[in-house]
């Protein structure tokens, strides 16, 4: 089963209770509820009025329109996803909310993004990185963003010892037996192919300066079990000089 494929049928059939779903298993294995988690991404995201925004990976919406609720005035907010029903829950909740007049969602993927460059001044993201290739995935990102515009994202972490290699192994073997019965074949591919995509606060400095981004600033967040790698919140700007 190739990744993408499964990353698009495993995200289709979580649209229609995918709020519900990440809150619990965040909870159950970090003590974060899912909205706690992403208040921590739009907290340590700063949005100045007249912004142009991306937010990768936006499921249902819930990172736009948290910061469309915080009424900064002339953004204008773009969610990008790779799943349409995802995107037809978000877009609902838009509508409900009367948001629409500053956001606009698109399917797309986030490794090719359909944005042509320099385009934003701010690029988010939530619990996607490990999901997707991180070189491809920051290059792209790099692309899009305006000379020092901000790149700001939370996803989970690695630590040193989860990070060697028999102990990458045997997590990826637990991770897709537990999401195989507990979910379904797809899930468990999507989630323990993402275990190689996590790296530790070393090893996203590292990717981030090789993709050409500075000023950068790494938080751990707490997690509910001391044997569980820390979430990571990563704030860093691009720059232009070569």
């Amino acid at each position: 089963m190739k990744e993408k494929q499964a990353i698009k049928e495993t995200f289709t059939d979580l649209s229609s209770h995918y709020e519900e779903a990440i809150n619990w298993e965040l909870n159950k294995f970090w003590g974060w509820s899912y909205q706690r988690f992403l208040d921590e991404l739009v907290k340590r995201t700063p949005i100045r009025e007249g912004q142009k925004i991306l937010d990768i990976a936006t499921g249902t919406s819930v990172i736009p329109r948290k910061i469309a609720s915080g009424n900064t005035s002339g953004i204008h907010i773009a969610g990008l996803d790779i799943t349409e029903s995802m995107l037809r829950h978000g877009q609902a909740e838009i509508q409900e909310e009367e948001a629409q007049t500053i956001i606009s969602l698109a399917c797309g993927d986030a490794m090719a993004l359909p944005f042509s460059g320099q385009s934003f001044d701010v690029v988010l993201s939530g619990l996607a990185s490990h999901h997707m290739s991180i070189p491809l995935m920051l290059s792209e990102k790099r692309r899009v963003l305006k000379p020092a515009g901000l790149l700001s994202f939370i996803d989970v972490g690695m630590s040193p010892f989860w990070e060697l290699p028999i102990i990458r192994g045997i997590t990826r073997i637990i991770v897709f037996m537990y999401f195989l019965f507990q979910k379904n074949p797809a899930r468990a591919w999507a989630e323990s192919v993402a275990i190689s995509n996590t790296r530790t606060p070393e090893g996203w400095y590292e990717e981030l300066k090789k993709a050409g981004f500075e000023d950068i600033k790494i938080t751990k967040l707490s997690s509910k079990y001391r044997w569980v790698p820390e979430p990571l919140t990563i704030q860093a700007t691009y720059s232009v000089e070569e």
